[in-house]
């Protein structure tokens, strides 16, 4: 009688192998949960409001899918933020400025007419019998209004600030009277040569003034032109005035 085997090896021997294979392949996916490639990457929030998460299709295939939620966005673990340092660094500083602002204080200008007016100028209101001479030399445009009787006058109205009254000076003549808006005063025109003279008033108020010349006294007056000068105002001034800007 034959006597039978306690185990069957030929059965015993296959289920081992299954199990150790089994503890295997545990081993080897509890190795991977503690080492896992992906997990060495670094996550730095982003303003991406997405997620991508890795789906597997197939072995060495993979899709990303976006999910709408904030996440960090991976980075390599050899790009690490550079670490804070003390050193200091430059900015601009913004500081506060000042302007210049012109305020102007301008003299006012005063307008004046200017202008030279010879003794033919029509203007000019003769009374009496005054003669006109031309060709005189030296004179304004080379005439000549001659007096030879006194009490002839000659008016002129006019706008502006001054008033020169220009004559031949010369020997044996006589005597003028100027009113200017009532004001008289008397000019003598004799001289030791011939030669221009003027007779110059002082400076008048703005506006309209006139002026009468008569023959006051001597053989003969003469008038050979009247100018009203461009009175000389003063050089408008300004002042600068610093403003804090704000």
């Amino acid at each position: 009688m034959n006597k039978k085997r306690l185990f069957d090896f030929e059965i015993i021997l296959p289920i081992l192998f299954g199990g150790l294979s089994v503890a295997g392949i545990g081993i080897v996916f509890l190795l991977g949960s503690l080492y896992n490639p992906f997990e060495s990457t670094l996550r730095l929030e982003t303003n991406t409001p997405y997620e991508f998460i890795y789906l597997g299709t197939e072995p060495g295939i993979s899709t990303v899918t976006a999910e709408a939620t904030s996440t960090s966005t991976p980075i390599a673990t050899n790009d690490f933020p550079r670490p804070v340092t003390d050193e200091p660094q430059q900015t601009d500083v913004v500081l506060p400025t000042r302007q210049p602002t012109l305020a102007a204080t301008v003299t006012p200008t005063i307008p004046s007419v200017l202008s030279k007016v010879d003794d033919t100028y029509f203007q000019l209101l003769y009374d009496g019998d005054w003669v006109s001479q031309s060709n005189v030399t030296d004179t304004y445009q080379n005439t000549l209004h001659i007096s030879f009787t006194v009490g002839n006058f000659v008016t002129f109205t006019f706008v502006g600030q001054q008033v020169i009254v220009s004559y031949q000076s010369g020997p044996s003549l006589g005597r003028i009277s100027i009113s200017l808006d009532g004001k008289v005063t008397e000019v003598d025109q004799s001289g030791p040569t011939t030669q221009l003279a003027n007779w110059q008033s002082a400076i008048l108020s703005r506006g309209t003034h006139t002026i009468v010349i008569a023959h006051l006294s001597g053989g003969s007056v003469n008038l050979d032109s009247i100018t009203i000068p461009d009175v000389a105002t003063p050089t408008p001034t300004s002042t600068i005035t610093l403003t804090p800007t704000p």
